[in-house]
């Protein structure tokens, strides 16, 4: 005959069931919470260094495509090179300044914009054209007056394209910075003291600095204006050698 077992040991077998249910329970628990205890803080600070390397590169992007501001004032050399007769036109002659970047007709690029609309990435090549009464694209450029500089002449058997040739440091001049020859208005003024020639020429052809490069030099060194000499174009033919009438 089999004994039964006493009430108090089921009691206690019940008991010690719980307790090592609550342990295994306990010990299950433990290791993803002290995990998660730890991970937060690094979490928190992975999350700050993004943060503030995104608030960096924002400010580094917003300043560069904030120049030139309200309160730069710019200058750039310019000249139009044409391959056909090897040799640099007139500068425009207009004077008409509607956003603050123009001309003096000294072969020089000023540029200190009145409006936001043409500061930082909106100050453009197009933006001086317009005020030169001008216009450039891959199909030539727009003098005063009508007549034009198209591209597809011939020059010394090649087939001429327009182009622009910028030179970040005028004074350093050597090889150029850029060629451009698409998007010729879109063209963003970067820094002072660039040099630009827009060309009528053939691709690869040898393009000069402008020959306004020696104004630029007395901008800086505090002329500016009409005070200052245009460049010598002495037989160089100009937008009035096209039938051109200048204001």
């Amino acid at each position: 005959m089999s004994l039964k077992p006493l009430p108090y040991e089921d009691m206690g077998k019940a008991s010690s069931a719980k307790k090592i249910a609550r342990a295994e329970k306990a010990l299950s628990s433990s290791g993803p919470s002290d995990r998660r205890q730890l991970g937060y803080p690094a979490a928190v600070a992975l999350v700050v260094i993004l943060g503030l390397s995104l608030v960096v590169f924002a400010r580094a992007t917003r300043d560069a495509e904030a120049s030139p501001t309200l309160q730069d004032h710019w200058h750039a050399a310019y000249g139009v090179w044409d391959c056909v007769t090897e040799s640099f036109l007139t500068p425009f002659q207009s004077e008409f300044d509607p956003e603050g970047i123009h001309s003096h007709q000294d072969g020089l690029i000023h540029i200190h914009p009145f409006t936001s609309s043409v500061t930082g990435k909106e100050a453009k090549l197009g933006v001086f054209f317009n005020a030169m009464g001008a216009a450039l694209s891959e199909n030539g450029l727009e003098l005063p007056g009508g007549a034009a500089l198209e591209s597809g002449v011939e020059c010394n058997g090649e087939k001429a394209i327009m182009q622009v040739i910028r030179w970040d440091d005028a004074f350093v001049g050597g090889e150029p910075t850029n060629v451009f020859i698409d998007n010729l208005e879109d063209i963003r003024f970067l820094n002072d003291k660039e040099a630009y020639t827009i060309a009528r020429a053939p691709a690869g052809s040898d393009i000069p600095l402008p020959n306004s490069i020696k104004n630029l030099e007395g901008v800086l060194g505090g002329r500016s204006g009409p005070g200052i000499e245009p460049p010598n174009t002495t037989n160089v033919p100009g937008p009035q050698d096209f039938g051109v009438e200048l204001d």
